[in-house]
């Protein structure tokens, strides 16, 4: 989910594209290496593969990603496409840099160049309808990646993380954070009241409400017993939604809500994405936290980009919810294998994901919290970042 990628450089410059891709191309790399073993021989045996293809063809696959603005979706791209190519596919990789005509104008191109299915990480949930109509004309596949496509009844397959589950774990650790939970999530007896301020993501991604919901869940039975209170009273989605997930409309919101704090704490903030969480961070140091009289308010997040694993490490952040893309583009390339193969994909949830025209098979993949505890067990330990990145 995310919209800014940081990692030693900024996310528009050439140096820091190419130190996201570099760390992003080890880890398609080694998934690649792993299938590659299994590919050679599957391709070798099925001889012609998927609506379209001759006997002497290679399936085409595109792939279509929101952005390269934020480093997991870089990492998205590029480790689908790894994995696709392992499997002997060709694959058609495009961004649109998060600008909905591009992305229309980019499946157009694929379906008339003969693409086999489509992987879409798409942009706005509900612009897709028409390209997606023509999809299914041509007996393209659809899977959904990581963002539900709606109003459509051409998506066959939705391939993505527990989303609810996201927002549960993220206003869990606000409460942890708070000392309002302990570490099993039972309750301490803790008051408050605690000031908080709460930021959901973009209302034009179906993936923003769930979270939103999910996190509303945990937190509304202490906003009405008062043990957390929001002194801005900015509680509603479409009020607190950051556009395009953008950290510099982040930014702005948080800076029109830090007057309110000249003369009381701000103890916390439910950020749905990292890159709205430094975003705060940073606005909230400009007034004057981060000092030990004046600690930072306990600050969550979501998709474990470098910035904030980093910020975990040095205790700023408090945590994040990290989603191993690398999983998530495995479930999407067995989808399309299956699909290119005449079989049925696998999926674990046949009834969650209606998206207004059709209930999507889908398969969830279970979000982890991380936080200053567990850093270095689920990030480094699992090869996601090096010890050095992490500084």
């Amino acid at each position: 989910m995310g919209d800014v990628g940081r990692q030693g450089a900024p996310a528009g410059t050439d140096e820091g594209v190419e130190m996201r891709h570099g760390k992003r191309r080890r880890a398609g790399n080694a998934v690649a290496a792993s299938l590659a073993l299994v590919a050679v021989g599957a391709v070798a045996g099925c001889g012609s593969v998927g609506a379209g293809s001759g006997a002497d063809e290679r399936p085409l696959v595109g792939v279509a990603m929101p952005t390269t603005t934020s480093e997991r979706w870089i990492g998205d791209g590029e480790n689908v496409q790894a994995q696709l190519e392992a499997l002997g596919y060709d694959v058609a990789l495009e961004y649109a840099e998060n600008d909905v005509p591009t992305q229309v104008e980019q499946l157009e191109t694929m379906i008339a160049d003969g693409a086999d299915a489509l992987v879409i990480g798409s942009i706005d949930g509900v612009a897709l309808k028409g390209v997606l109509a023509d999809a299914a004309a041509a007996d393209i596949p659809v899977i959904a990646y990581d963002r539900l496509i709606r109003e459509s009844p051409d998506v066959a397959y939705y391939a993505t993380f527990d989303n609810a589950r996201v927002g549960v774990q993220q206003a869990t650790q606000l409460l942890q954070g708070l000392g309002v939970l302990d570490e099993a999530g039972e309750e301490t007896g803790a008051a408050g009241p605690y000031n908080v301020e709460l930021f959901a993501g973009s209302t034009d991604d179906n993936n923003a409400t769930v979270f939103y919901e999910g996190a509303m869940q945990v937190l509304k039975p202490y906003l009405d017993s008062g043990v957390l209170v929001v002194p801005s009273g900015e509680t509603d989605f479409e009020t607190i939604a950051i556009d395009a997930w953008d950290p510099k409309n982040a930014t702005a919101r948080m800076e029109t809500l830090l007057p309110r704090y000249a003369d009381q704490r701000l103890d916390g903030v439910l950020s749905p994405y990292d890159g709205i969480s430094i975003a705060i961070l940073d606005a909230v140091k400009g007034i004057g936290y981060g000092s030990d009289a004046q600690p930072l308010p306990v600050v969550t997040g979501q998709d474990a980009e470098l910035a904030s694993a980093k910020s975990i490490a040095a205790g700023e952040q408090y945590g994040t919810v990290y989603k191993d893309t690398r999983q998530l583009a495995e479930v999407a390339v067995s989808m399309v294998r299956a699909l290119l193969d005449g079989a049925e994909p696998e999926t674990n949830d046949n009834a969650s994901y209606d998206n207004g025209v059709k209930v999507v098979p889908s398969y969830l993949l279970a979000p982890q919290v991380v936080t200053g505890e567990n850093y270095r067990q689920v990030l480094v330990d699992g090869g996601y970042y090096t010890a050095e990145e992490l500084g």
